[in-house]
Order: structure tokens, then sequence, then C-alpha cells
């Protein structure tokens, strides 16, 4: 078995590693990869951005957007959250082992979420994986510690499940792997504000959507294991125990040797072919023909009111103008405008009705992110 571990928190080199492991390890070698990124959002291979994320409350805090190349939800990452990434033969794959791995080393020394006094979570249970293969705990929502009216059993009817991981995978040739996130101590604020999609059924998509469920940060359930739970603790303790599981299912002996990367495996001099294709994917990984043009089809109606029409304290979706009243259909794909078509117009005169509808002829073939605002994204983004 293989562990490495990234110096790196920029998530365009991680993500662009990640996939060179997956791609130049031997298929035989389970390889365990180890991570956290800068702040930023990752979005699944199949989703779309548009649909998924509130891009003005991304570009006001400055928070940019990634796509990953696996499938699954979009995820929040900053350096309170540690990703993991377990690469093992393709016969080998079960959805659930590694995320039980994973909960395994929550709950085993030296973290032992169960060996915790948190009056807010349900320490023997600990971490957990449910029927979605999500890592979870159990909390109370609100509880009053010093109440002495609850008995135990009105604590435990209490508790309610939150995700504390998510994961996504991929499956290639003789080679699958198992990645996701941890929620140590994320700012789940800006979780909440850049998740929180603001066009609303006005886009309608054939990509993946994410499924939303109630997350906690492990340091927040459980305060009195806090210094157990910082990136290195936790990074320290996946690798005790994928290394324990690997030598239990291999009979080997010893321990896994634990390498280091950062982006100088980027430039070296003794640069390889494995190694150009890297810096070639961590290239295309900022590049527009990935980040938007991977984007799967959909639709959007934009709704235009006139001004003069709409009470001032009205809260009805759309634009304003003051030429009339209409709506434009959108239909777009890999990021391009394929077709826009002119609906409902209510316009005053032909004249305007004719030079809107060449303006909406005019939308054709353009990309759709030169008409929306998209998120801070690849050379736009803080860090690039």
């Amino acid at each position: 078995p293989e562990a490495w571990v990234s110096r790196s928190t920029n998530p365009w080199f991680n993500l662009a590693f990640e996939d060179h492991l997956f791609r130049t390890r031997d298929p035989a070698t389970p390889v365990c990869f180890l991570y956290r990124n800068s702040p930023c959002v990752v979005v699944g291979r199949n989703q779309n951005s548009w649909k998924e994320l509130n891009a003005s409350a991304m570009l006001s805090i400055g928070l940019p957007m990634v796509r990953r190349r696996s499938g699954g939800g979009t995820v929040y990452h900053d350096l309170g959250n540690t990703n993991y990434s377990f690469h093992i033969p393709r016969d080998d794959f079960d959805r659930r082992t590694h995320a039980e791995l994973v909960a395994r080393a929550l709950n085993s020394p030296p973290v032992s979420l169960t060996l915790s006094r948190s009056s807010q979570a349900n320490t023997k249970k600990g971490a957990y994986v449910n029927g979605r293969n999500d890592i979870c705990i159990r909390v109370l929502p609100s509880f009053d510690s010093a109440s002495n009216e609850k008995t135990r059993q009105d604590i435990e009817a209490g508790y309610e499940e939150r995700k504390v991981s998510g994961s996504a995978y991929k499956l290639v040739n003789k080679r699958a792997y198992h990645h996701g996130t941890m929620l140590l101590s994320a700012s789940l604020g800006s979780l909440g504000s850049s998740l929180r999609n603001d066009r609303g059924e006005s886009l309608v998509t054939k990509g993946v959507a994410s499924f939303p469920a109630p997350v906690a940060n492990l340091c927040d359930a459980f305060p009195d294991r806090k210094a157990f739970l910082t990136h290195e603790a936790f990074v320290q303790a996946v690798v005790q125990e994928f290394a324990d599981t690997y030598r239990r299912r291999t009979s080997s002996t010893g321990d896994v040797t634990v390498r280091e990367v950062d982006e100088t495996y980027l430039d070296r001099p003794d640069m390889n072919e494995g190694r150009w294709k890297l810096r070639e994917n961590f290239e295309e990984l900022q590049s527009w023909e990935w980040v938007f043009g991977q984007t799967p089809e959909f639709t959007h109606r934009v709704a235009v009111h006139d001004a003069a029409q709409i009470d001032p304290a009205s809260s009805k979706p759309g634009h304003t103008t003051q030429w009339g009243t209409f709506a434009i259909d959108i239909h777009s794909k890999n990021g391009v405008v394929l077709d826009a078509q002119l609906l409902d117009a209510h316009l005053p005169g032909q004249a305007r009705e004719e030079t809107i509808q060449r303006l909406v002829e005019g939308l054709k073939d353009r990309r759709y992110d030169e008409l929306a605002t998209p998120p801070p994204w690849g050379p736009q983004s803080p860090f690039s």
C-alpha cells in the first residue's frame, strides 16, 4: 500500500495529482491520498454550476469554483475540511468499504470520538456510515444540559443525523477510487451561502443534482476532542487505519511509507511523460473548456417585465425594462447557447419587437457565462 499527503492547498493541483496517482500507480496497489484546499466550491463532473451555485455570493467573497473529474454533488472546501482519496483494484471496489475505514479512524485512538464527553453528540455511536454511504454523527439540535426535566430516553430520542463527510466515486478500466471530504472545522456559513442556487426553477438541466443534507463540524460536535481533530491528526489517523486495514487483508508487516508532494512536482528536472500529463491535467482543470464547457445541456427562461407595470414593493421575480414585457428561452449545451427564442412578447410597437428579436437571435453561439454572472474560476480566481 502507498500513502501520499499533499503540502499544497491549491485545489487544481490536488485534483490533478489525485488523477495522476489514479492513472499511473500499479492497478493492484491500494493507494491513499490526503489533502486540503484553500476555500473553493467543487462541483461534480456532470453538474450544472448555474443550477448548483450562487455566483453572486461567491463573487462577493472571492470564492472560486472548481470542477472535478468524478461524479457526485457539490461540496465546499476550505482549510477546515480535509479530503481523502482511496484507489483500489476495480474488482475490490465497494462503496462502503473506505467510508467505514474512515469512520473507524475517527472512533479509534487517538481521535476516539466514542470516548468523548460531549453533551451535544451521541458518543456511544460516534461516527458511522448511513444508507447513502455518507459518514455521519448524531447530535442534539438544542439541548440544555443543565435541565433536569429531560430523561435519558428524551435525549436519545432527540438526536438528529448530521453528515460530516460525503463521497464520490470513479471507475476506469481495472482501477476505482472513492474520495470524500471530512468537515473538521470548516466555515459552514460560506458553505450555505455559496450552495444556495439563485436561479430557482427557471433553469432546467439534464445535469446531476446535489442531494442536500444537514451537516456538522466534528470540532463543534465533539469539542473535547479538538486536539485530535486537526488536519494533521486526522491525516495521521486515516493513514494508520489504512495501513492496519491492508496489513490485515494482505498479511503483510511493516508501516506504510508516507510520501509528501506539492506543486514543485510539476517542474522537476526529471520530468517524464507521466508528469507532463499531470501538468497538462493541472492546466486543463483551470480552462474554460473544462470549467464551463463540461456543463450539461439546460434551458433557462428569463422573464422581463415592464418597470412601469410593476409595483415597487412586489417581489415578483424577473428583470425590468421600459420596453415592455417578454420572456427569453435560452437553450445551452457545453456552455454555449444553441438557441434562444422570444416568447410572450407584449411590446409597444413593431419596431421595438423587431429590435428585441434581433437581440435574442444574437445570443446564439455565445458563451452562456458572457450572459450570466459566473463565479470566480481558473485564471480569474483569487489564488491562481
